[in-house]
């Protein structure tokens, strides 16, 4: 039962969630700034492999689960990892993406000194992530409803910020917007993060 939720129903969800339509417009828009060499991670079932400008023909990506991904134009080369512990050797990407990605890492701080690690200096990191609300209360209901989301959405957390720990990592935010959008339960899901830091 377990398994089944996992492999068929949870992947179901997400895709109609976060890959409707303004939620891929959304995607379209952070990854139109991708360059050079590209690593994705958190590359999932390849939502984003249709949505790279068309000069980007090849990226890396990693998953800690790794399945299959849809054929796609654009090479992937996909290596099962965890964001926070590469094997790839420092400054060797000049993109670093991650979307709806950081909220399920254990271990933020240590992801993100990961990514900056493996971007080559001048490098960018490009997010897309939902998270913590700035209403007082709605942020109070999202730590008292982490614990639950976690289980029922696979190790999903509602409360991260984001900022203060890329700064903390040694980024420089270049860009960032803060959104209202249709994620649901849309309380918890529907405040996303949305910009590019730069080592």
């Amino acid at each position: 039962m377990i398994k089944w939720y996992t492999d068929k129903v949870f992947p179901w969800l997400m895709k109609k969630n976060i890959g409707k339509k303004s939620i891929i417009r959304l995607r379209q828009q952070a990854l139109s700034k991708a360059y050079g060499n590209i690593l994705e991670i958190g590359v999932g079932t390849g939502m984003n492999l249709s949505l790279y400008p068309k000069e980007v023909t090849e990226i890396t990506a990693i998953d800690s689960w790794v399945r299959e991904i849809p054929a796609a134009e654009i090479h992937v080369n996909l290596v099962n990892e965890s964001a926070t512990q590469m094997g790839f050797k420092d400054n060797s990407f000049d993109t670093v993406v991650s979307t709806f990605t950081l909220c399920s890492i254990e271990d933020l701080d240590l992801a993100l000194s990961e990514i900056y690690r493996v971007l080559k200096p001048g490098g960018q990191f490009i997010f897309l992530e939902h998270g913590k609300s700035k209403n007082k209360g709605i942020a109070a209901i999202q730590e008292l409803l982490n614990s639950l989301n976690k289980i029922l959405a696979l190790g999903c957390n509602i409360n991260r910020s984001y900022i203060d720990n890329m700064k903390k990592a040694g980024f420089t935010i270049e860009e960032f917007n803060f959104k209202s959008e249709p994620i649901y339960p849309r309380i918890l899901s529907g405040h996303v993060y949305q910009g590019r830091a730069k080592k």
